[in-house]
């Protein structure tokens, strides 16, 4: 089983759009993070991820690096591989906890909202001031590690303007993959909604532009589309594992079906077992009844889109930070899954008509084809150059009557 340690209630920041609720002084207790352990290495998986998360998982950096060292001694002993990873907001750490980081082979995500401007106006200090200092400083000696890590940007509707202008910084000061993570429970307008979507067109510009000057770099957002375009569609393994082989372990030893869930810890109709029970998957189902299914929402205008082949309306946390609900998508989420589909699209369509090595490296290579085996058959004619681009559904409004009874009303979306 895939574990998400939630290590501390406490930050040094105060995020504005932050889910984990109030920010308090309760840590995990170190038997409690070794039960957490034991849930992991207890299955019969090959592979096991393990996650740390807050609050800010780096003010417990000792308990951390404990746990990671544990984990890689007993993944050792079972013949198992193991994947560690951490998402910091990198203000607590230096060269030295870095080396230390990575001596334990953990992954690290740094979340930074972009440009000043971006990470201002949604990330400051705990209390006030601008955290943008030290997050840079943190980005730089990640850079100068040399080591794979990812950013991770929050859009909102103040920093959607920035978007473009955020991935180009991020990539010029050589940042590898960017993950944008949407913000679907803010108050998105018709505005706030163009702004994203020519930042969105600009991030794929300069995804592509790095690309042509043969890097390889990457944005979460087209990655997810491209690929899954390719494959014909999201597996289930590519959907949200909302305690299907995933739990969050809260501070207290409760576990949820994902870390969004956790928030303070005080909702137990979330909660789908403990430490020391493991996983009631009884409460599983009922948190999700179509978890065993195809585990997209259950919109009836879902039904005949041409987008749900890889439509993420499988993420439960993302459906109900819109519309209350795990299993109903909102009308802002279609807007992005549509938006971002055609955009990955366009972008995809110009690098294979140049038959880009880079790009076809970074998503056929991934897929176990040889890129310039390929390049060579497409450049002869016996293979015919690929079309992504599809007729792109009207994005209408996801109906009203599907919205739990006393949540906010969907814009309409045209």
């Amino acid at each position: 089983m895939d574990i998400s340690l939630v290590l501390t209630h406490d930050c040094n920041l105060g995020c504005g759009y932050c889910y984990t609720g109030a920010k308090f002084r309760k840590r995990m207790p170190r038997e409690t993070a070794h039960k957490a352990l034991d849930l992991a290495f207890g299955g019969r998986s090959d592979e096991i991820q393990l996650s740390y998360f807050g609050g800010e998982p780096t003010l417990e950096i000792d308990l951390l690096l404990e746990l990671a060292k544990e984990a890689r001694m007993r993944a050792g002993k079972l013949g198992k591989k193991l994947v560690q990873t951490v998402t910091t907001n990198g203000t607590l750490l230096d060269a030295e906890k870095i080396a230390a980081l990575y001596a334990e082979d953990i992954y690290l995500a740094l979340s930074i909202d972009g440009v000043q401007a971006a990470h201002d106006v949604n990330r400051p200090q705990m209390g006030g001031g601008s955290s943008f200092a030290a997050v840079e400083r943190c980005l730089h000696l990640l850079i100068a590690a040399g080591k794979p890590f990812e950013t991770i940007s929050v859009v909102t509707p103040a920093s959607a303007p920035y978007l473009g202008e955020s991935v180009r910084f991020l990539f010029d000061a050589g940042v590898p993959r960017v993950s944008l993570n949407p913000c679907y429970e803010a108050a998105w307008d018709d505005d706030a909604l163009a702004a994203w979507g020519k930042g969105l067109k600009e991030a794929s510009e300069a995804m592509a532009s790095w690309m042509r000057r043969g890097r390889t770099v990457s944005i979460s957002t087209f990655d997810n589309k491209i690929l899954a375009a390719l494959k014909g569609g999201l597996g289930c393994e590519d959907k949200c594992k909302l305690g299907d082989g995933f739990a969050a372990v809260s501070p207290d030893g409760w576990l949820y079906g994902c870390e969004r869930l956790v928030a303070e810890d005080d909702k137990p109709g979330d909660r789908i077992g403990h430490v020391d029970t493991g996983v009631q998957m009884p409460k599983v189902k009922e948190l999700r009844p179509n978890i065993g299914e195809d585990r997209h929402a259950i919109n009836e205008e879902c039904v005949e889109c041409t987008e749900r082949f890889r439509c993420s309306a499988s993420c439960g946390c993302a459906n109900r930070a819109e519309t209350g609900d795990l299993q109903v998508a909102g009308g802002v989420q279609c807007w992005h899954e549509k938006t971002s589909a055609r955009i990955a699209d366009e972008m995809a369509e110009g690098l294979f008509r140049e038959l880009d090595p880079v790009f076809l490296r970074w998503f056929y290579g991934r897929m176990g084809i040889d890129p310039e085996l390929l390049a060579e058959k497409i450049r002869d004619g016996s293979i015919p150059l690929p079309q992504l681009t599809r007729d792109q559904a009207t994005i209408g409004t996801v109906a009203r009557k599907r919205i739990p009874e006393g949540k906010r009303a969907l814009p309409v979306l045209r």
